[in-house]
């Protein structure tokens, strides 16, 4: 790769190079050729001394006394222009704007070298000659320019310049050629090592490589943090599925469990070996509807926290007094068989906090937060339940002094896949109460934090 790209930026240079003198070329021609200009009426960029000088020289061979006419003097007076007509004798028969420094006769070696270094005399100017036919006789017809706006140029080529001109060429082509792969080398071999990272990242392998200089230096520290970014994602999806996978086979074990006891009771009642009397019926029947109910309490948990994720959920919303929804909280708690010799206590200081709630959601999120402490710590536990005002926001604060959460298990409090049983509890259920309770709080605009230290407590704080 790094030879392609290199061969290729080398190659571009090159045909850049090429591009641009062909479009040079195409362009003088254009210019010179369309009569263009950025302001200048005569000496603009497609001006000619040889046209200029044969429209006067028209001119002079149409009048049989060697005169112009009055326009073409106005425009060599306007545009600082002078000519001069040389008989054979080369002395002046005629002249039109010519400066006062310039000689009525000329030497055949004088008359050479004005016009061949003509910037060297005592009226510097830029000279260019024409043979001018009237009567059947020839004159020469000098016509100077200013200096400050034609220049001329001369060069004389023999084989041996010309060679040498041509080896400079080439030598100005290899330079082009060498510099060109220096800068490629300097501009690819980065620009390989970033799609080497990039490679690397697609692969999976997430490591901090060292930080490019040059044009890639921030596209290097950006490809690294992303390499952070994506290893820490794949380290906690590696965890989320290992918990997701415990999650399943808790769920299923506690699906398999009941449907076992329920086929067993089926199996019984229906059975030929047995007789079951009325009595004994029920109770199997009631057994069954137990294990039924709890199956489907299971999906129907299952079920809600992924249409609370989704908000798919339709949610009513009301103003609701949220000292008596916890109130109504509290009381049905303590009125279950199962926590009526439970502590919880309630703490408020205003008789109405109004906040803009669904009632029924909230309550089930609230009542799973508080059930969570009250079935995974001992029955001496105390659950407290607090109720605050703070700079327009309520907050609810459940505490327990029970036996706390590990810190590294805390992370999965709110996960739908973490099912954290006390070993000391009795209690069934999906692992989804407080993954519920949280997506409420989100669905209601709020926010849910725990804190917990083992053998302290643990501390849940909602805001809303």
């Amino acid at each position: 790769m790094k030879i392609k790209l290199t061969l290729r930026y080398v190659l571009s240079m090159i045909m850049v190079f090429y591009i641009t003198m062909i479009v040079y070329t195409i362009l003088n021609i254009v210019i010179y050729k369309g009569n263009f200009s950025f302001g200048e009426e005569v000496f603009n960029l497609s001006f000619s001394t040889r046209d200029f000088a044969l429209e006067y020289v028209k001119d002079l061979e149409e009048d049989n006394d060697l005169r112009l006419s009055n326009e073409n003097i106005d425009k060599l007076i306007d545009n600082n222009i002078w000519i001069q007509v040389l008989n054979k004798e080369n002395k002046e028969v005629y002249q039109a704007n010519k400066p006062d420094k310039i000689p009525v006769s000329y030497s055949t070696y004088e008359l050479v070298d004005f016009i061949t270094d003509p910037w060297g005399s005592s009226a510097p100017t830029t000279i260019t000659t024409n043979k001018v036919v009237n009567e059947g006789e020839e004159y020469m017809l000098l016509v100077g320019f200013p200096i400050d706006k034609v220049y001329r140029y001369k060069m004389t080529f023999t084989d041996e310049s010309m060679l040498y001109h041509l080896s400079i060429i080439v030598f100005a082509l290899i330079l082009m050629t060498i510099v060109a792969y220096i800068l490629s080398k300097y501009l690819v071999k980065p620009m390989v090592s970033v799609v080497d990272d990039i490679n690397d990242l697609k692969n999976g392998l997430y490591k901090n490589k060292p930080i490019k200089n040059g044009v890639f230096e921030e596209v290097s520290k950006n490809i690294n943090e992303l390499s952070n970014v994506l290893k820490e994602n794949e380290i906690k999806r590696t965890e989320v599925d290992k918990v997701k996978e415990e999650w399943i086979a808790n769920i299923t074990h506690d699906l398999k469990t009941p449907l076992s006891s329920i086929k067993g009771y089926a199996e019984l009642i229906q059975g030929n070996d047995y007789v079951v009397d009325i009595e004994e019926a029920k109770k199997y029947s009631s057994r069954i509807l137990d294990n039924s109910n709890y199956i489907q309490e299971l999906v129907s948990d299952l079920s809600l926290v992924y249409k609370l994720k989704n908000k798919v959920i339709p949610i009513n919303l009301k103003n609701e007094n949220i000292i008596i929804l916890l109130q109504e909280n509290i009381i049905d708690l303590l009125n279950n068989s199962k926590y009526t010799d439970r502590e919880i206590n309630f703490n408020y200081e205003n008789e109405k906090v109004i906040s803009l709630c669904d009632k029924k959601y909230l309550k089930r999120a609230i009542n799973n937060i508080i059930i969570n402490s009250l079935e995974h710590n001992s029955k001496g536990t105390v659950v407290n339940v607090s109720l605050l005002e703070e700079e327009g926001r309520i907050k609810i604060i459940i505490e327990d002094n029970g036996q706390g959460v590990k810190e590294e298990d805390l992370i999965y409090i709110f996960d739908r896949y973490y099912k954290g049983v006390n070993s000391n509890s009795s209690y069934k259920g999906s692992g989804l109460g407080m993954a519920i309770a949280k997506e409420i709080i989100i669905y209601h605009n709020g926010s849910i934090n725990i804190e917990s230290k083992v053998g302290v407590g643990t501390k849940i704080t909602i805001v809303l």
